[in-house]
């Protein structure tokens, strides 16, 4: 018995003391809650900002890469068709001469 009127005493306590917070109390505390849900909301819109920035990375890295093998495969048609031999054949079908002084070679970058 004297066991249950301690428990009964705390548990009245407790309940007297969390019905009488005070106004600076609440606000504390309401202030606290109020910033965990900001921080929360925040969090998941930076990363869900953060997953949108890196998708455009990716993408961007994708057009880069088709650009550069777009560059690569022009320089190797420039290479083609500037071949020594490949002149020579179309100056000889159009009744050309070829003169050695006159060749140029093209140089990429």
């Amino acid at each position: 018995m004297p066991n249950e009127s301690k428990r009964e005493v705390l548990t009245q306590a407790l309940q007297k003391r969390i019905r009488t917070f005070t106004r600076i109390e609440k606000a504390f505390y309401g202030a606290i809650v109020i910033t965990a849900i900001f921080m929360a909301i925040s969090i998941i819109y930076l990363q869900s900002r953060n997953m949108q920035v890196q998708q455009e990375i990716i993408r961007l890295n994708s057009d880069i890469s088709g650009a550069q093998t777009d560059l690569n495969d022009a320089k190797q048609e420039v290479n083609e068709l500037s071949r020594y031999e490949r002149i020579a054949k179309i100056a000889k079908d159009a009744g050309l001469s070829i003169q050695n002084d006159n060749i140029q070679n093209v140089e990429l970058e």
